[in-house]
Parts: C-alpha cells; sequence; structure tokens
C-alpha cells in the first residue's frame, strides 16, 4: 500500500513537470513565430519604403 502512494506522488510529479516543460515548450515556439513576423512586417516596410508604396495605393491592374 506505501508503495503504491509513493508511486502515484512520482507520477503527479513527473506529470506536473511534463506538462510544465511542454508549456515552455509552446511557449518558446509562440516567442519565436512572435520574432519570425515582426521581422517579415520589417522587411515589408522596407520594402513598400524602396517601391514608393503606401497602404493607400491601389496595385490592381
Amino acid at each position: 500500500m506505501v508503495i503504491i502512494m509513493f508511486k502515484n506522488r512520482n507520477m503527479d510529479a513527473y506529470n506536473s513537470s511534463y506538462e510544465m516543460n511542454m508549456l515552455q515548450r509552446i511557449m518558446y515556439e509562440l516567442d519565436d513565430i512572435n520574432r519570425k513576423l515582426r521581422n517579415l512586417n520589417n522587411r515589408l516596410k522596407r520594402v513598400e519604403g524602396f517601391l514608393g508604396l503606401t497602404k493607400d495605393d491601389d496595385i490592381s491592374t
């Protein structure tokens, strides 16, 4: 009976640690995606500036 009780505690600790690691990994991935998106937006602004485009320009032909 005592062995089962300690085993459950160890499993709970393991599951908690696993969940925490997964949450940290998700946060890392979100930060990475956010950084890449900011970089793309900055590149787009530079290209728009180079081409002399604004948000109000009509590019349809």
